[in-house]
């Protein structure tokens, strides 16, 4: 089987509130059947919303640049460059940008997804 390479250069952002995604790996791109990633990008003191979940499916934030808060199920917490945090299955979540310069992370779902099969909240936590 040939070696599969999926390039940023190649991927148009998805604009949503907050942030820029862009779907690295996903089966459109490079062929993956049970995880998908994204390459999120929120501007500096930006709030990704809405307050979300993801049905059935963990999360994990790697963060490749910058520094922010997470809200996990009303419990709050810090993270910087070099971090991974989990949002386990189900859990209602919201990232905020607390740096002055722009947050870069890797999204790694542990099924494919999209913000499409969102499960959406009114709430908004860092409002």
């Amino acid at each position: 089987m040939p070696v599969r390479i999926s390039s940023l250069k190649s991927i148009e952002p998805q604009h949503l509130p907050g942030r820029d995604l862009q779907w690295l790996v996903t089966k459109e791109t490079i062929g993956a059947e049970q995880l998908s990633v994204a390459i999120m990008t929120c501007p500096a003191k930006s709030i990704v919303k809405p307050l979300h979940s993801h049905k059935g499916i963990e999360e994990v934030i790697l963060i490749l640049e910058g520094e922010g808060e997470a809200y996990v199920d009303g419990d709050r917490a810090f993270f910087r460059k070099g971090d991974a945090v989990l949002f386990p299955a189900d859990s209602k979540h919201q990232v905020r940008n607390t740096g002055d310069g722009p947050l870069v992370t890797a999204s790694i779902f542990s099924a494919p997804t999209s913000p499409d099969s969102y499960v959406i909240y009114d709430e908004d936590v860092f409002s």
